[in-house]
């Protein structure tokens, strides 16, 4: 009796539509994507914000650092960081030095010394009224010395960051003094240069890099623009004196110019040697081609180390092979 008056409840309210069955939802839902409250879903592709949008103040400072890698400059703060290292350095020696005096204590007294080969005992054992057990002192420690990894390594890892580039900290510094965003105590971070670190990612830029950006702000128009500057980038600011370019074809380009370097630096002393033992009738001179040797090793290194940033062994395994 009561199924068939469920199912008689079930088929009027099929007739009066407030049942929707699954075929007519998935009909509804491919002609218009709804939120469960009822707002249409609206693909929409968002350019990159410009700086000039954000006030005023720490959000304009913000939106700058953040607008490219190099302006990414920030204090690490070592001297904070000191003065916490020593400080929970000094808490775990007192808390050594107390674990000592127990474990001495306990080793003086013969009838004590059990506590010092079972734990279990140690922990069960009765203590005067403010007495400290060693299970309480080692519970101290382990948080006090996890504190102190922690805080060690983080300021290792700051330490290793990269300072930043000269030309990067004075654009920093360009933006603070001209457009004012910060008081004076606020903007001063900026000038602590020994204590800066930057964000950039990977290893700093050599000097080609900085030369070729040097140029591309001095030569700066259309055409360089639309070479170095995607749409994205140029889309990041409206202010005529604020030059971005992208990152990667930057990289291409001092790329193609280092490769253009190590080919004439290779070719040319090949070049060089087989001219001398031409003039020679093939009995060229030992010091001779020791010397166009020599001379295009020492070229060779000299611009891996400056136009690029090599490591001193890198270097000496390129001039030897």
């Amino acid at each position: 009796m009561a199924a068939s008056d469920q199912s008689s409840r079930l088929a009027s309210d099929m007739e009066e539509g407030r049942i929707v069955t699954l075929s007519q939802c998935e009909k509804e839902t491919a002609v218009s994507p709804t939120l469960s409250s009822g707002t249409t879903f609206v693909s929409s592709t968002h350019s990159p914000r410009e700086v000039e949008d954000s006030p005023k103040g720490f959000p304009y400072v913000a939106s700058y650092l953040d607008s490219d890698d190099s302006f990414m400059i920030y204090r690490r703060f070592g001297f904070l960081h000191a003065r916490l290292l020593l400080n929970k350095q000094d808490e775990l020696r007192a808390l050594e030095s107390d674990l000592r005096a127990v474990d001495r204590q306990d080793w003086n007294d013969a009838s004590r010394r059990k506590y010092l080969k079972s734990r279990t005992k140690d922990n069960a054992r009765e203590l005067a009224a403010n007495a400290i057990s060693r299970k309480q002192l080692l519970e101290t420690i382990e948080k006090k010395v996890l504190e102190y990894g922690q805080l060690l390594l983080q300021a290792q890892q700051l330490v290793s960051l990269n300072r930043p580039a000269n030309r990067d900290h004075r654009s920093v510094i360009n933006m603070m003094e001209n457009h004012t965003p910060l008081f004076e105590a606020e903007a001063s971070f900026i000038y602590e240069k020994e204590d800066l670190i930057t964000l950039r990612p990977g290893r700093e830029t050599a000097f080609l890099d900085a030369f070729v950006e040097r140029m591309l702000r001095m030569c700066h128009c259309k055409p360089i623009q639309r070479m170095f500057c995607s749409k994205e980038t140029r889309a990041k600011t409206s202010d005529p004196d604020l030059h971005y370019f992208t990152r990667d074809r930057i990289n291409a380009f001092v790329t193609f110019i280092i490769t253009c370097f190590i080919l004439v630096v290779l070719i040319v002393p090949i070049w060089a040697l087989y001219h001398i033992s031409t003039n020679t009738n093939g009995s060229a001179t030992s010091p001779t081609c020791l010397g166009v040797l020599l001379v295009s090793t020492l070229i060779f290194s000299a611009i891996l180390s400056l136009f690029t940033k090599a490591r001193r062994h890198e270097i000496l395994a390129a001039a030897a092979g």
